[in-house]
């Protein structure tokens, strides 16, 4: 063996050993890190010495208390790991976004439970995005969003394939109507971060894990406050039912779509749905059977955190209840089935003016992209 090429084995051996050496150090210094933050400093509000408190329902659950008159709070489906839950309308957002390549900024400090990763060198975003496609397949089934940061506007986007980001960030939506995020949530979404730190080689800034379960929480109970759905009922003359076309016709003639979860949506620009159509009686509605279908009655339904806050979506929701008790010929009542007057409408519109104007102040305005998040 020639000294040049001694040499060269020499160099080999030393630039192996150095990127092993530095894969090492990378591991452990995020695993110290890891278990710095879930270490046993902070109190377990899960572990408190006692009888467990009791835990908030979910903000798509309905509240206690009297109901205003003419107004109906439905049941809402939620999206729970582990179950099979009912597919998002069209239009509708997915429960888990892997990654934001619209170049838009969507994390939100105050809904989001933020890691920051700062890269080596500058990668282009096609890998962001092929990591962010990865860390969606860890079992992880809160909504989880990625942004880098585009040095030269000096603010955060939703990663572009084609630039290139020395920092990134991804978050976890600490509630939406399926509940708050859970510490076990939590400690997925940590767990799964870090192995895409050790692909990247990045270094991750990672929050206090006890601060955001407490967020989380507190967060669940604002949203539950908001989280109202006004129903009015269209009913048959007794012993009569609605033929399944007939509805189908009249959704179609309202330029409203049929969604998965067994009803019919009048989205808006942006995926705000100003208004649904379900059937009255508890099996939904399935395309391939409105043919043979027969009800005793529909429900219009304004979902108020997800449809645009205005007087407008008001009346335009009201504006179709009366064409449907029109077009199906019934009559058109609230859940205990009195028929509905003028009076009572304008009641429920000056309530919920007065849910929109408090959404707002709380900076979630009705039918925004932030209240499109937190409660699906």
């Amino acid at each position: 063996m020639s000294d040049l090429q001694l040499s060269l084995l020499v160099i080999g051996v030393l630039v192996v050993g150095g990127v092993f050496a530095y894969n090492r150090w990378q591991e452990l210094k995020l695993r110290r890190r890891g278990d710095a933050a879930f270490g046993s400093r902070h109190e377990d509000v899960l572990l408190r010495a006692g009888a467990p408190a009791e835990a908030p329902p979910p903000h798509g659950a309905p509240e206690g208390g009297e109901e205003p008159p003419a107004v109906a709070r439905h049941a809402v489906e939620h999206t729970i790991g582990g179950d099979e839950a009912p597919a998002a309308p069209a239009g509708a957002a997915p429960p888990a976004a892997a990654a934001e390549s619209s170049g838009q900024r969507v994390l939100d400090e105050a809904v989001d439970c933020i890691v920051g990763i700062d890269l080596p060198t500058a990668v282009v975003g096609t890998e962001l995005l092929r990591q962010a496609e990865a860390l969606a397949h860890v079992g992880l089934t809160r909504p989880i969003h990625w942004e880098g940061f585009d040095g030269g506007a000096g603010a955060w986007e939703g990663p572009l394939a084609s630039k290139r980001y020395a920092r990134a960030r991804v978050g976890l939506q600490l509630t939406s109507r399926s509940g708050p995020a859970t510490a076990a949530d939590i400690g997925a979404f940590f767990e799964g971060t870090q192995e895409v730190a050790l692909a990247l080689g990045a270094e991750l800034d990672l929050p206090d894990p006890q601060e955001a379960l407490a967020r989380a929480v507190e967060l669940d109970r604002l949203c539950a406050e908001f989280d109202v759905q006004i129903g009015l009922n269209v009913i048959a003359d007794a012993g009569a039912t609605f033929p399944g076309t007939k509805i189908r016709a009249l959704a179609e003639s309202a330029g409203m779509q049929y969604g998965k979860d067994g009803r019919y949506h009048r989205l808006g620009d942006g995926g705000a749905e100003h208004f649904g159509l379900a059937n009255l009686e508890p099996m939904p509605f399935h395309a391939e059977t409105m043919r043979g279908l027969a009800t005793q009655g529909v429900t219009v339904i304004l979902d108020v955190p997800r449809a645009p806050g205005t007087a407008a979506t008001f009346r335009a929701f009201v504006e179709f209840a009366r064409k449907a008790e029109q077009a199906l010929g019934g009559t058109l009542v609230d859940d205990n089935r009195k028929p509905i007057d003028q009076p009572a409408l304008d009641s429920i519109a000056m309530q919920l003016d007065a849910i929109q104007k408090t959404m707002a102040s709380r900076g979630v305005a009705a039918g925004s992209p932030l209240a499109l998040r937190l409660f699906a």
